[in-house]
């Protein structure tokens, strides 16, 4: 009897042992909270994102109200390129737990209502030099991001966008006629 007992004991171990072999299945992933940017570069995301959606919507005005092809160029050129800024600062925001708006600002939806009345040379005289303006200014806030931050994507970014601010600002320069540059120094 004793040896039919361990026999019964045995037997009954060996499901324990197949269960033992078989994968576990896997663990749910653990949920991970993204780390938050810093205060200053939370603000220059949020910068940045208001200066792109501004661009794109002045480059669609541009689109219907200048009369002029280099002009007409060069907003298309800002509608790509801040687009695909506007995709890239999105995809570094989500990574850190930010959702940007995607709408403008009241500010900027003034700027761009009075763009929207303006046709012909004013609008062209008028958005060549809000462009040279925005992009001079925006450009030490972009240099400043790219030494200052710690995130190496911001960073990154940052790095690329200042390139991309400069290339503006000098295309928007040079749609310019001389007078207008000269009254721009002076402010």
């Amino acid at each position: 009897m004793k040896t039919s007992m361990r026999w019964i004991f045995a037997a009954s171990l060996l499901p324990l042992a197949a269960c033992a072999d078989q994968p576990k299945p896997p663990a749910a992933p653990a949920v991970v909270t993204p780390a938050a940017l810093a205060a200053s570069d939370s603000q220059f995301v949020e910068t940045m994102s208001e200066a792109n959606l501004l661009e794109i919507a002045l480059a669609k005005v541009a689109s219907t109200n200048s009369m002029n092809k280099k002009v007409k160029d060069y907003a298309a050129m800002l509608t790509s390129d801040h687009t695909a800024n506007e995709s890239k600062l999105k995809e570094i925001a989500s990574s850190h737990g930010m959702t940007l708006s995607g709408d403008l600002n009241a500010d900027d939806m003034q700027v761009v209502t009075k763009m929207q009345a303006e046709k012909g040379h004013k609008f062209d005289h008028d958005y060549t030099a809000a462009m040279f303006k925005g992009h001079t200014e925006l450009l030490p806030k972009v240099q400043a991001e790219a030494q200052s931050t710690t995130d190496e994507t911001l960073k990154a970014y940052a790095t690329d966008t200042a390139a991309a601010v400069q290339k503006h600002a000098d295309a928007a320069k040079a749609m310019m006629p001389t007078h207008m540059m000269h009254s721009h120094k002076k402010h």
